[in-house]
């Protein structure tokens, strides 16, 4: 049976049909636009943060690791000056002299004695009575330059002995006693100067305690004792110089005089 739809029928739904055909147009053109290249939106980088100390996560035990100790500065090395001790030059001491007889504070003079014989170095000389103290000191220079250019050395005060007088004039023996000396002179000794010893023997000693232009004075006091006593002596008599002045009239001046007995 087919379906009639009458005139009357198509006309009442004339408009519907419009209406229908409006709407589809209508929402063809409404319909969305096809979907657009998604669009990220990006941050710009920062700088990584510091690193820090972990955090602990809950419920796990996380080793707590501790940073070494920051090294020690290096310590600066101490500069020390060093300044080195230069010791003192000291001068070679002298050796101490030995006298031919005992301490005058230990004997009551005139002392009589015996005088042990010294190795010596002996100068010879001549002089007037006018230059007497410079002739004998000049002789004593001499004889210890010898000494020391020998290898001797002087152990002793020096010694004169007057081998001859007059009245103007002394013929002298300037004696240095040393520890020792060779058998045989130094083939450089001056002429004038010998190896041999200081006098030994029987003596009477008599002390000068002034200055040398004063000792004609204890000679006359020496003789007038000889003369009391009776005593005759050699010829020759000796000075043994302690204390030996700078210059004959020095008062610093002490010298021991010894006189032989002839018997």
């Amino acid at each position: 049976m087919g379906l009639r739809i009458s005139s009357t029928a198509v006309m009442a739904m004339a408009p519907l049909w419009v209406a229908l055909t409006v709407m589809s147009a209508v929402a063809q053109s409404i319909s969305p636009a096809p979907p657009s290249a998604t669009v990220i939106e990006t941050v710009p980088l920062s700088a990584p943060a510091p690193a820090t100390a972990s955090q602990p996560v809950s419920g796990v035990d996380v080793p707590k690791v501790e940073s070494p100790p920051a090294a020690a500065p290096s310590p600066v090395p101490q500069v020390t000056t060093v300044v080195p001790t230069i010791a003192p030059t000291l001068p070679t001491p002298t050796p101490t002299l030995t006298s031919l007889a005992p301490p005058v504070s230990e004997a009551t003079l005139p002392d009589p004695l015996e005088l042990q014989p010294k190795p010596a170095v002996i100068v010879h000389g001549k002089a007037q009575w006018e230059s007497a103290y410079n002739e004998i000191r000049d002789a004593f220079s001499r004889g210890r330059a010898s000494a020391e250019k020998a290898g001797l050395v002087i152990t002793g005060y020096p010694v004169t002995v007057f081998v001859d007088t007059n009245d103007t004039s002394f013929t002298y023996d300037a004696i240095l006693p040393v520890a020792s000396v060779p058998e045989l002179t130094p083939v450089d000794f001056p002429t004038d100067t010998r190896l041999g010893t200081t006098p030994a023997g029987k003596a009477i000693r008599f002390a000068h305690l002034a200055s040398y232009d004063e000792i004609d004075g204890a000679y006359e006091q020496i003789t007038a004792y000889l003369d009391a006593k009776d005593i005759v002596v050699k010829d020759a008599f000796i000075e043994e110089y302690l204390v030996f002045g700078d210059t004959s009239a020095s008062p610093a001046t002490t010298i021991n005089i010894f006189v032989q007995p002839k018997k």
